[in-house]
């Protein structure tokens, strides 16, 4: 009779330790109801049902300790999703700037080519319309 409590005993703890491995395994998150008995089991392990005011202290105690979990895990979420966001602003922000210090440079020399090409078309003094193709054909050449 002694080992078969005994087997009994063994074949229990391997059946919760087996839910308990399944319950890790399991991606989705476990509902309120679940939670409040996995509560019930783990408190009532640690009282006996005669301490109802510790009973409830402690269902009290793990439900407030999962929220501040959740809470921190939360508020650790948005600050990553925050650092994330400012680096991707910054790294956009410089690559604006970048492009709009091309763009600069591109429109200063363009303006010294024309500033040059209107200086040959005075030297030469050609009449108006003359001097409007002279300064195009010579900015598209140069």
């Amino acid at each position: 009779m002694r080992t078969s409590l005994s087997i009994a005993a063994i074949s229990a703890a391997l059946l919760i330790f087996a839910a308990d491995a399944a319950l890790a395994q399991t991606s989705t998150p476990m509902t309120k109801r679940e939670l409040r008995q996995q509560d019930r089991d783990e408190c009532s392990k640690q009282v006996t049902r005669y301490q109802a005011d510790l009973f409830l202290e402690c269902i009290a105690n793990r439900e407030s300790a999962r929220k501040a979990a959740a809470k921190k895990q939360a508020a650790e979420q948005r600050e990553a999703n925050k650092k994330k966001a400012t680096q991707n602003f910054e790294a956009t922000a410089k690559e604006h700037e970048t492009v709009n210090k091309e763009r600069l440079t591109l429109i200063e020399q363009e303006r010294v080519k024309r500033t040059d090409c209107k200086k040959q078309a005075a030297d030469q003094k050609l009449h108006f319309a003359k001097r409007l193709r002279f300064i195009e054909k010579c900015v598209a050449a140069k």
